[in-house]
């Protein structure tokens, strides 16, 4: 194996990839690289699990929380994740993890695709709202100067052009 290199379930690229949304990817892959992308070091071994927080999986993949709640809610229910608390009780329900502050995360063992549960992980979910990225390009345009108006209207440079102001400062105005 390549050092500084995370091992990925094969699984994963031949069944699953084509039937998973980008948002699940990115948590099933942050959850991979979080659990036996380290070795732990009081057993030596890979990491079955890891605490990781909302705002890691927010840096780590771009995604809102809100996104990342609906994705790991996914993923728990399609049996792809396994969500337990401290002492490893079972939380992969949402009402089992309110109020809960340190939740692990655990990849299940990936099974083949079989008829029966092909359909539990719909395909082509790329179209899904929470997916989507807004981009908004910032148009500079250049800036109209209007003239000053005065409360009749008309523009202050005419204003004192028709006061006789210049007049009685001996300024010409021809």
């Amino acid at each position: 194996m390549m050092k500084c290199s995370t091992q990925v379930p094969n699984i994963l690229f031949d069944e699953y990839l084509p039937k998973l949304t980008e948002s699940e990817l990115k948590i099933l892959l942050i959850i991979i690289r979080q659990t036996s992308g380290w070795i732990d070091r009081y057993t030596g071994k890979r990491k079955t699990r890891d605490r990781i927080s909302q705002s890691q999986f927010s840096l780590k993949t771009g995604l809102s929380v809100r996104t990342i709640s609906e994705t790991l809610k996914t993923l728990s229910q399609r049996g792809l994740i396994n969500i337990t608390g401290q002492n490893h009780e079972s939380l992969n329900y949402s009402l089992d993890r309110r109020g809960k502050t340190k939740l692990f995360y655990s990849i299940q063992d990936m099974q083949p695709m079989t008829s029966t549960n092909a359909n539990e992980v719909p395909k082509d979910m790329q179209n899904v709202a929470y997916n989507k990225t807004k981009y908004t390009k910032e148009n500079k345009t250049k800036e109209k100067r209007l003239p000053f108006k005065t409360g009749n209207g008309i523009s202050i440079s005419e204003a004192i052009r028709n006061s006789g102001y210049l007049r009685k400062f001996g300024i010409d105005n021809s």
